[in-house]
């Protein structure tokens, strides 16, 4: 039977109904800006990518949409804002937010800023960000109700700041630039219009030119005009071909002008001219990038839960800011801590709160709302105090310029990654390694239709974030990864096309992880006995070679990099992140990898074993139970404590919209699975503390199992048997004797002609030394087996 198990599916979120009612509004309280894929009116028609909606200032009723990769003007419209359907209730399948209101003007894909006078997209595909010497997108700065985009053109520094005014004679929006001297002259795209019959310049009755397009000779039809307002003598405009150009020459010095536009009836511009082209005051757009008035100065107080039981480990709640006065939901995606025990977390809608109060009791939490707008943020990372956030369109660093406690510029720290309108291509998790490099994940499409060469992919940023690289491939939906101890990285994933169950992969630079679709790399195929080699991740190659890459027309390839574990469906539908215990207040699992699971809401240790250069492992589930699905971990360096967050989608037995958890160590005796080796003539694992002999060396105590999975183009994968590849089934191991260590901490199963395989299941129900009751299953993957042991004596 084919399961559809949508990994995280952190999109695909549903608000829990339950929860305490805040007053009926039409949409959450937002700042001034929202980033994310936009569409236009059209449902397939997509204006930007990685868009920016901005309103003017104040005016609510008119917007302005911004695409970062080819820094543009790519719609202003007035009315409402967006239509988000049901994605602030309920997403299935979404599609991305279209425009709501009436389009005023805008211009088609492509660059909004010439080089050396030509337009001609440079982009392979016509994918991801302009080359940074064309136009490169710095970061947005956040005043009040304004807004401030900074970019570059050349070598000129450019601030933006989009405005509206009203009269009695129609809508202005205007854009007030500032810009510094260039070494080369540059042309900015201000307006186009597809079916244009003519352009023209025209003289205003005020000083200066007003250059329209014009769709008809009918005195009724609708114009677009645009006049300007100051700026250097030289400037002049260019309307050709159905697009307003308007052509700056090489600034000596700083400049500053502003464009005003208006479209409406033909016989009307009359009326508006002299407005299109009035001398203003040029504001200097500096002003408004040293910090402004905060929008959301007052923290929301909330009370810790703590945990309940008397295990030697706890889960206490850290009790999300829901309700909350702006009526926005806390579906968390990331968090870290700073040096003094605060966190700051990020919500999949776009927001970051700082969280203080994180003490012994939790009895007075405090979340303030530090910054908002952002891209769908599944991963943060805080490095020298300040806050990293990842979201599907950049990296954002978040400043708070005049330290009052919310965040002014939003600077783009890197942006190099491809996206494309596909709702399950996430940008997951943040992680650095010792030498400051940034680590993210990107997940696959669905359905796995590959289109750019960064879907599927593991990357590294430089520390100062201006180099991106592609470090491994074949993810599918990689909602969590680790950077431990050397550096090794772990990555998770699950199950689905060429995904036969969730697992753990450890990560060797440029290793293929299994996903074909997502390979971005030539592979040796096999189809019907013939071999060819081919780029599955290439939409041209594929139509060649005329195959999908998956699903009934699958091929398959001649290798992948297997996972260091795999999990079954039944303990982890959907995996999370990982975490490693670097606290030596967290009891006798320091040192120990964690491995969250987003769909079962729950935790495991990791045990590890490396066989003549091979690393493989099992896992153990914690006896623990969480409200959401588990996604991201840390350890707090306050407390030493570990802390987890995650949120409820598709496919997860949550039961919340959003958690956050501290999983604390109450001192109380641990009696875990500690480590694990397969050897050619058996089975040995260590304890945390000491068995009962009698209990620990009786066979019938212990239950062995093992299957294999099937890797292929169909979505999962049955259990199949390791003795009869043919047969669906589980496979029986016998356990001949048990033998138990002169400590009594490690038992050896002793099982003649193991195999390795893809999946073990050991259960087993012993005593502890104490007489505490021992009982727990324990999932492994065998690749390759270690020398044999000894039977300890009993």
């Amino acid at each position: 039977m084919r399961m559809r198990t949508f990994s995280l599916i952190p999109i695909l979120i549903s608000f829990a109904a339950g929860l305490a009612a805040q007053p009926a509004r039409a949409e959450p309280v937002r700042g001034p800006f929202w980033s994310g894929t936009v569409r236009g009116q059209g449902r397939t028609e997509i204006i930007a990518d990685k868009g920016i909606v901005v309103t003017a200032r104040a005016d609510t009723k008119a917007c302005f949409c911004y695409d970062t990769d080819l820094m543009r003007l790519s719609l202003a419209w007035t009315g409402d804002f967006l239509e988000f359907g049901n994605t602030l209730t309920r997403i299935e399948w979404p599609p991305p937010p279209q425009v709501k209101g009436t389009p005023v003007f805008g211009t088609r894909p492509g660059p909004g800023w010439s080089k050396e006078d030509g337009f001609t997209d440079p982009r392979p595909n016509h994918q991801g960000p302009l080359p940074k010497d064309w136009a490169h997108y710095r970061g947005l700065y956040v005043h009040g109700d304004d807004v401030v985009l900074s970019y570059t053109v050349g070598d000129s520094e450019v601030l933006e700041m989009p405005g509206v005014e009203r009269g009695e004679d129609g809508t202005v929006f205007t854009r007030p630039f500032k810009l510094s001297k260039s070494s080369a002259p540059f042309t900015l795209l201000v307006a186009e219009a597809e079916h244009a019959a003519k352009s023209e310049k025209k003289s205003g009755p005020a000083k200066g030119n007003i250059a329209v397009l014009i769709s008809g000779a009918d005195p009724k039809s609708r114009i677009i005009a645009a006049g300007l307002r100051g700026g250097p003598e030289d400037a002049s405009w260019e309307s050709v071909n159905g697009r307003i150009h308007l052509k700056l020459p090489v600034l000596n010095k700083s400049v500053r002008f502003q464009l005003a536009l208006w479209s409406g009836p033909r016989n009307d511009l009359t009326k508006v001219a002299s407005a299109l082209t009035a001398r203003t005051e040029a504001v200097d757009l500096a002003t408004f990038c040293q910090g402004g008035p905060p929008h959301f100065p007052e923290p929301v107080a909330t009370k810790g839960v703590p945990g309940a039981g008397d295990g030697p480990y706890v889960v206490d709640t850290l009790t999300e800011p829901y309700p909350n006065p702006w009526d926005v939901h806390t579906f968390f995606g990331g968090f870290d801590f700073f040096p003094d025990g605060r966190a700051a977390i990020c919500t999949f809608h776009g927001d970051v709160y700082i969280v203080s109060g994180i003490d012994d009791s939790l009895e007075k939490l405090s979340w303030r709302r530090f910054a908002t707008g952002m891209f769908q943020p599944l991963g943060l990372k805080i490095v020298n105090d300040t806050v990293y956030v990842l979201g599907r369109d950049q990296i954002t660093r978040l400043h708070d310029l005049n330290h009052d406690g919310e965040a002014d510029y939003y600077e783009n720290f890197n942006n190099d990654v491809i996206i494309t309108p596909n709702y399950h291509e996430f940008a997951l998790d943040l992680q650095t390694d010792s030498q400051g490099n940034f680590y993210f994940a990107k997940g696959a499409p669905w359905e796995p239709e590959v289109t750019s060469p960064h879907q599927g992919c593991l990357f590294k940023v430089s520390p100062e974030g201006s180099r991106l690289e592609v470090i491994a491939t074949g993810f599918r939906a990689p909602n969590g990864m680790t950077v431990g101890p050397n550096d090794v990285i772990t990555v998770s994933d699950n199950q689905g096309h060429w995904m036969p169950s969730s697992k753990l992969n450890l990560i060797r630079k440029g290793g293929f992880y299994g996903m074909t679709p997502t390979a971005q790399r030539d592979l040796v195929l096999r189809r019907n006995g013939t071999n060819f080699t081919a780029n599955p991740s290439d939409p041209q190659v594929r139509a060649r070679f005329k195959f999908k890459g998956w699903d009934a027309d699958s091929v398959i390839p001649d290798r992948y990099d297997a996972p260091l574990c795999w999990l079954p469906m039944s303990m982890d539908n959907s995996s999370g992140g990982q975490v490693w215990v670097t606290s030596d207040k967290w009891g006798p699992l320091k040192d120990r990898l964690l491995f969250m699971s987003y769909g079962k809401c729950t935790l495991f240790e990791v045990m590890m074993q490396e066989v003549d250069g091979v690393t493989q492992g099992g896992m153990a589930q914690l006896p623990l139970r969480f409200y959401s699905g588990l996604m991201r971990g840390r350890v707090n360096p306050r407390d030493g404590q570990v802390y987890v967050c995650g949120l409820k989608g598709w496919q997860t037995s949550a039961t919340r919209d959003g958690g956050f958890y501290r999983v604390r160590y109450t001192g109380k005796p641990v009696h875990l699975p500690s480590a694990l080796y397969a050897a050619r003539n058996g089975i040995e694992i260590s304890f945390t503390s000491s068995l009962d002999e009698k209990s620990a060396t009786d066979v019938e105590n212990y239950n062995v199992e093992q299957w294999n999975y099937i890797w292929s183009g169909h979505y999962g994968s049955p259990d199949v048997s390791v003795n009869n590849p043919g047969q669906m089934k589980h496979d029986k191991v016998e356990v001949k004797a048990v033998g138990l260590s002169a400590d009594k901490k490690t038992v050896f199963l002793e099982i003649p002609g193991l195999k390795p395989c893809d999946q073990m299941k050991i259960k087993f129900i012993i005593a502890a030394a104490d007489g505490a009751l021992v009982s727990q299953e324990i999932y492994n993957t065998i690749h390759k087996l270690g020398p044999e042991k000894k039977l300890a004596a009993k």
